[in-house]
């Protein structure tokens, strides 16, 4: 039977200007009124799923930072990892090189070394400002720890630089395309279905109890994870193939394995 229920959020629990559907609320309430366990992993700061949680009126477990960073919902962080030192300057000095806009994420902050319109409109979508800092690669290792750098853009333009990028430094970290305007560049072997493993290590379950929706590349590997694994119909062609099913909202997809009595 259903243990866990774990949504994504852009593009998958939350719309324009972090819009949450009244059905979708409604359905995750139903859901953990049945007995089912809730969660979020996300490419977000873990402050911005407790935001997210206080939306839907709700508490669970988060993974954040493509799972760089797992909450357990009571007992707090269970698994954490950053760029090594030098590997966090040898890369923000390797992404700065290109026009492309890029920010840098830390447990806590994103990071910008100018605030342009594109930031700006970036910005827009979280919950929280980001900060400016024009020196920033000289605080790692000090007081900054890189968990995650972004690439913001037109997606072929971003496309191109992560292919370069990676040509680079791909032995030594993941890349992943989070949103038709980002690419995602975390620790090698961080992934969602990584951290979402040991999440469900952690809650004594197996991968078989779990249902999972997203909606972009950086979802594939936790919908590869189960067989109750649902797609956006929003989502690239690519992307949907490796789910299970095809939903157009979250609470379809929790009336479908409602449904089918997995719960």
């Amino acid at each position: 039977m259903l243990k866990l229920f774990v949504t994504d959020l852009d593009g998958t629990l939350l719309g324009n200007e972090n819009h949450i559907l009244p059905e979708d609320i409604d359905a995750i309430a139903g859901l953990v009124d049945d007995g089912v366990e809730f969660a979020v992993a996300s490419g977000r700061m873990d402050r911005d799923i407790l935001e997210v949680f206080k939306q839907v009126n709700q508490t669970g477990h988060r993974v954040s930072q493509n799972g760089s960073f797992v909450y357990h919902g009571k007992d707090g962080l269970v698994h954490t990892e950053t760029f090594p030192d030098e590997l966090s300057k040898r890369l923000h000095q390797a992404i700065a090189k290109y026009p492309t806009v890029y920010s840098v994420s830390t447990a806590d902050e994103v990071y910008v070394a100018e605030k342009t319109p594109e930031i700006e409109a970036f910005e827009h979508l979280l919950y929280f400002p980001v900060k400016e800092e024009k020196r920033l690669e000289a605080y790692y290792g000090e007081t900054v720890f890189p968990a995650k750098f972004t690439i913001h853009g037109e997606t072929e333009d971003i496309l191109q630089v992560k292919q370069e990028i990676t040509e680079e430094f791909g032995p030594v970290m993941e890349s992943y395309l989070s949103d038709a305007h980002c690419v995602d560049f975390v620790p090698k072997g961080i992934s969602k279905a990584l951290g979402l493993q040991r999440l469900i290590d952690k809650l004594g379950v197996s991968a078989d109890e779990i249902a999972v929706i997203g909606d972009s590349f950086n979802d594939v590997p936790m919908l590869e994870m189960t067989p109750y694994s649902y797609a956006m119909s929003t989502a690239h062609p690519d992307v949907q193939k490796t789910a299970s099913r095809v939903v157009d909202h979250v609470h379809q997809a929790i009336r479908d394995l409602k449904e089918r009595k997995v719960y």
